[in-house]
């Protein structure tokens, strides 16, 4: 049981430590300057699926997994009107695991 709760600890601090470099107010203003003319990039109430769903909606497809955000804001979509670089891809993931 206790290599149990050790191993658990550990796993802990590795699969957040991919995120530690990432600035989730940074995505935010990222994402309010460059995501919102089409997704709803903030806490809303609002839960439609579109063809540009809500960041929290996103977040939950994803597990609000941060790698699997990260990969999702760097694959090209369809509408997007900039190429985000490899930080402000995690920029916007940190930001979208906020929403969870």
């Amino acid at each position: 049981m206790k290599w149990a709760a050790l191993l658990c600890c550990l796993g802990i601090p590795l699969a957040a430590s991919s995120a530690l470099g990432a600035d989730a107010e940074a995505g935010r203003r990222l994402a309010q300057q460059e995501c919102a003319a089409c997704h709803i990039v903030g806490p809303s109430g609002r839960q439609e699926v579109a063809e540009s769903p809500p960041f929290e909606v996103i977040g939950r497809k994803f597990g609000f997994n941060f790698d699997a955000l990260v990969m999702a804001v760097s694959g090209p979509h369809r509408r997007m009107n900039f190429s985000p670089r490899r930080s402000e891809s995690e920029d916007i993931a940190a930001y979208i695991a906020t929403l969870r």
